[in-house]
């Protein structure tokens, strides 16, 4: 039987409800494309900061470390912001988070933060954010991307969940990518002083505290989430004491550990 929650984005009323605003005029839809932040990118040169390419189905959608993020086409928000060089990667990231943090909590969601830029429910990643970047008359600018689950999440993965599951009514992504939209855009504005936007994002982030295994491009590294550097990097307490500061990866907590036989 045919899910009537999955319906087409009304991403005329978006437009229309977005008009004006530095995030979201333009807006570019796509019934079906491989990446939001691969067709953005095409868009360079000659696009407009605050751009916004939203698709109803990514069928070769990523993740962080490159992972494959899938999702029924009508199931989830998918879509990807064109900002302008002058903004600052790791403060554009952490305002990301923290806008999609408040939207939950806005339709009675109560999400946390998990480093570097998951977000989750009860333990459990509704959302992703993938920032890229492009190079463009030697200035770099930002793709920011983010994948938020509504409707259902990838039953492949048994630690993803998604917006309906945890909401007393099913959640409108029109609203949704709206409200997403004005929020990040407040925090960018924010991010003009960055470091103000990361004592806010680090003061929510719900790894710090946490004994943790963070999967790194040169294998992992276990201990303490002792606190997060001026950039958002994480710093690590060894168990022997030292400390470590981690730029990228995939973090686990201990407590969700397989146990050693």
């Amino acid at each position: 039987m045919e899910d009537t929650r999955y319906t087409l984005l009304d991403w005329r009323n978006v437009a229309s409800r977005r008009a004006g605003a530095r995030i979201g005029e333009p807006l570019v839809y796509l019934p079906e494309v491989d990446s939001t932040n691969t067709f953005a990118a095409s868009l360079l040169p000659g696009a407009t900061a605050g751009t916004v390419v939203v698709a109803e189905h990514q069928t070769a959608g990523r993740g962080r470390l490159r992972r494959p993020w899938i999702a029924p086409a009508g199931s989830s928000l998918t879509f990807t912001v064109l900002l302008a060089p002058r903004e600052v990667p790791w403060a554009v990231a952490m305002a990301a988070g923290l806008a999609v943090q408040d939207v939950l909590h806005g339709v009675g969601i109560e999400a946390t933060l998990k480093w570097p830029n998951d977000v989750l429910i009860d333990g459990r990643k509704c959302a992703g954010i993938l920032i890229e970047s492009k190079p463009v008359d030697g200035a770099y600018w930002l793709l920011v991307g983010i994948g938020l689950n509504v409707h259902s999440a990838d039953p492949s993965i048994p630690t993803a969940t998604f917006l309906d599951a945890h909401a007393s009514e099913p959640v409108s992504r029109e609203d949704l990518l709206v409200a997403l939209l004005a929020s990040l855009e407040s925090w960018l504005q924010r991010a003009a002083t960055p470091h103000q936007v990361r004592e806010e994002w680090r003061a929510r982030l719900a790894t710090i505290g946490q004994m943790v295994q963070v999967q790194t491009p040169i294998g992992p590294v276990s201990g303490t989430a002792e606190d997060v550097a001026d950039d958002g990097a994480l710093i690590l307490r060894l168990h022997d004491g030292s400390r470590r500061i981690v730029q990228a990866g995939d973090v686990t907590l201990a407590a969700a550990l397989p146990k050693a036989e």
